[in-house]
C-alpha cells in the first residue's frame, strides 16, 4: 500500500520482518559461538548452550566448581531452563556429567573426576597415585578417549565402562588401605554400576566434531530434566 510516496506495511509483514530479524541475530550469534569455539564437541554445545562455566575460576578446586554448578543447577531444578544437544548428548551423558562433577557426599554418583581432569581440558598436567598403576602418572586429556581400542597404558581395559570400573575399584583400596599410597581423592569416588555407564556416555560425549556439525548441536535442543536428588 502507497501513501505520500512511502512504503505502509501492514502489521503482518512488520510482524514477519521483526521475526526475521531476530532468527538473523540469533544466527549470527551461533555463527560467532561456533568461530571462537576452542573445543566442538556436543558436550562444549551443552556448556555454551546454558552458559555454564567452562573452566575452574582462579585458585578453584573440583569442589569449587562442583559447589558453584550444584547451587545453579539446584536452583533451576524442576524448572524448564536446561537445555541439551538433542543429539550426541543424551540424558544419560547428563547424569554421567553430574557424577564426574560431583566431588563430595554420602550415597553414589561421585566421581571426583574433575579434581584431577580439570575442565575445559580434562587434565590438571600433574602426576598423580589413583591406584591404576605402580608409580604415579600424569593425568591424561579426556578429549577425544572415546575414540581410543584401549585403556591404561598397558592396554589393559578395553572399554570406557572397564576402565571406569577399575578407578572404582582404586577408590575402594584408598578408603579400605590409608598405607597403599593411592591418594585421598581417589577414595571418595563412589559410583554404582548405572552410574559408570552413564560416566561413560558423557564421555563419549566429549568427542570433537566438525564446527559445521557443532553448530547444528547448538540449534537443535531439547529441554533436560534436573532432578538433584541425592541420597545423601
Amino acid at each position: 500500500m502507497m501513501r505520500s510516496g512511502r512504503t505502509l506495511l501492514m502489521p503482518n509483514v512488520v510482524l514477519t520482518l521483526a521475526v526475521c530479524a531476530t532468527l538473523a541475530l540469533g544466527q549470527s550469534q551461533s555463527g560467532n559461538v561456533v568461530t571462537s569455539a576452542k573445543y566442538t564437541s556436543p558436550y562444549d554445545a551443552f556448556m555454551k548452550m546454558n552458559r555454564l562455566p567452562e573452566a575452574f575460576g582462579k585458585d578453584d578446586n573440583g569442589a569449587d566448581y562442583w559447589g558453584f554448578l550444584e547451587s545453579r543447577l539446584g536452583n533451576q531444578a524442576g524448572r524448564i531452563l536446561i537445555k541439551r544437544p538433542a543429539k550426541g548428548f543424551s540424558d544419560d551423558a547428563f547424569r554421567g556429567w553430574l557424577s564426574f562433577i560431583r566431588t563430595s557426599g554420602n550415597a553414589t554418583g561421585i566421581g571426583n573426576c574433575v579434581e584431577c581432569h580439570r575442565v575445559p581440558d580434562f587434565t590438571d598436567r600433574q602426576k598423580h597415585n589413583i591406584g591404576t598403576a605402580k608409580e604415579p602418572l600424569e593425568t591424561p586429556s579426556l578429549r577425544g578417549v572415546a575414540g581410543k581400542k584401549s585403556f591404561f597404558r598397558d592396554g589393559s581395559a578395553s572399554t570406557l565402562e572397564e576402565a571406569i570400573a577399575r578407578h572404582v575399584a582404586a577408590a575402594q583400596v584408598a578408603q579400605q588401605d590409608k598405607r597403599s599410597g593411592v591418594e585421598v581423592e581417589v577414595g571418595k569416588i563412589a559410583l554404582s554400576e548405572r552410574e559408570i555407564g552413564e560416566v561413560a556416555a558423557f564421555l563419549r560425549s566429549i568427542q570433537e566434531v566438525p564446527r559445521e556439525q557443532f553448530r547444528q548441536y547448538l540449534i537443535d535442543v531439547v529441554i533436560q530434566p534436573v532432578e538433584l536428588n541425592f541420597s545423601d
